[in-house]
């Protein structure tokens, strides 16, 4: 097995030839990152505006974070939602979390108006708890939701516990009691430490999938404005008051807006010829992290599902699973093998924070240690797991990017608005990242939107 195979680009089956810059070229909006933010970004920019636009990546399409992720679709933020509140006000968060809930209808548009047959399967998921505390967290955060009345979370907590006579009475309405045994059956595990669950609504698809079929379309529908290159690694990018020029290679693109939809790792330097530097600011935007995934087949029997398993507040004494932030399982119809449908079981939790992140590639060795925290948890927790050793059929890692405040970056560089974001937070990004790609068309179009938790901020007022 390779050491970096993802069952998302394992899937792909592509056949369109690499398309490089071969001249200097000019252009109303460029675009780069080829991944679901990106090509997210091109939809909304050509279907919504009248420009001319390219996207460039300097891999291939969808090959990078979109191609090895979890392939779980979640409205849920990198932080809680009273967290949020207690940075950006109840308002500005309680916009936010109805903005990234709104993606869902977008991605439903997006469906129906290409015609996509990437499956795309949605369903009630859930998350357990282990704890009180962790309760509490959550029953705070649906507190929120009843005042502002954005989706709320349903709670569970397990009738045999011993903790809902803990449980302050502010909280009242905001969860039910229920028997354990229901709690376990939802969470398709026996481990009786969990005591409670959430439910929500949660999706699967595979995004690189979703991305190939959705850049078909925009080839068809806009040929007259919209240029693909790929393996066209983007070196500088520099900033004038009116326009942007990249350097690829020893040639250029100039572009009036210059849209960056990369995990915020790419090794560019920006130039801004018209104010204080950027260069700097950004590269500090995003904090790198490497998770480790795996999958196994199973015969086509059960529903779509996904399921988080969070950790309990009081840790194990086992360095390694008590510095897992979660882990998370999803199941879906998976087509392979001779056309044979199966159940493609997917785990994934492990995660190594990288600080220096030029030290990443995708040929990064798959760590043994990964696989058996996988298999650890699979025993102890999946009620559905193999018995015995787990035979996976692919194992794979991607780098994330998050930003420092957890929240993604969506709209103009205040220091020259000629540079736009929709980037960073791609753990669980794909609502985030179409939701983005919207917002950045309303800038393109001039709109006067609100202020957001998803400003870009001023690094000169900081």
């Amino acid at each position: 097995m390779k050491q970096n195979l993802s069952p998302w680009i394992d899937q792909l089956n592509r056949t369109r030839d690499v398309h490089l810059l071969s001249d200097n070229r000019e252009t109303d909006v460029a675009i780069i990152g080829a991944g679901i933010a990106g090509i997210s970004t091109a939809y909304f920019a050509l279907t919504t505006t009248p420009y001319k636009v390219f996207l460039i990546e300097g891999d291939k399409v969808a090959h990078g974070a979109t191609g090895h992720n979890a392939g779980q679709i979640v409205s849920y933020f990198e932080r809680q939602i009273s967290d949020l509140v207690k940075e950006f006000g109840i308002t500005q968060t309680s916009e936010a979390q109805a903005a990234v809930d709104s993606a869902w209808d977008l991605l439903e548009e997006i469906y129906k108006k290409v015609k996509l047959r990437t499956p795309f399967a949605q369903f009630t998921g859930y998350a357990g708890c282990q704890d009180l505390a962790e309760v509490i967290v959550h029953l705070e955060n649906n507190m929120y939701a009843r005042e502002t009345h954005i989706n709320m979370e349903p709670l569970m907590v397990a009738e045999e516990s011993g903790i809902t006579e803990q449980i302050p009475k502010t909280y009242d309405g905001l969860y039910s009691i229920v028997p354990q045994k229901d709690i376990l059956s939802l969470l398709e595990t026996e481990d009786p430490r969990y005591i409670a669950a959430l439910s929500s609504r949660k999706g699967v698809m595979n995004s690189a999938l979703f991305c190939e079929e959705l850049l078909d379309y925009l080839f068809r529908e806009y040929a007259d404005r919209f240029t693909l290159f790929e393996e066209s690694h983007v070196s500088d990018v520099v900033l004038s008051d009116s326009h942007a020029k990249l350097k690829i290679r020893d040639k250029e693109i100039t572009a009036k807006k210059v849209v960056l939809c990369t995990n915020g790792f790419e090794k560019f330097t920006i130039t801004n010829t018209n104010g204080a530097d950027i260069n700097t600011q950004f590269h500090h935007l995003v904090n790198g992290s490497v998770g480790y995934m795996a999958a196994y087949l199973e015969d086509h029997t059960k529903s779509p599902t996904a399921v988080s398993y969070l950790p309990a507040a009081q840790k194990t004494g086992d360095p390694v699973m008590d510095a897992i932030p979660y882990f998370y399982l999803t199941r879906r119809t998976f087509e392979s093998e001779a056309n044979q449908l199966h159940s493609l079981i997917c785990v994934g939790g492990p995660e190594v924070r990288m600080d220096d992140t030029d030290n990443y590639t995708h040929e990064h060795p798959y760590p043994e240690e990964a696989q058996s925290v996988i298999d650890q948890f699979l025993h102890k927790t999946y009620k559905h797991a193999p018995t015995g050793e787990i035979t996976y059929k692919y194992k794979w890692h991607g780098l994330m990017g998050y930003t420092p405040n957890g929240v993604r970056c969506i709209g103009p560089e205040p220091i020259n608005p000629v540079l736009l974001y929709n980037l960073g937070c791609n753990g669980i990004g794909i609502l985030p990242s179409i939701y983005g790609g919207k917002k950045i068309s309303q800038f393109l179009n001039n709109e006067q939107l609100a202020p957001s938790i998803f400003d870009p901020k001023d690094s000169r007022l900081q």
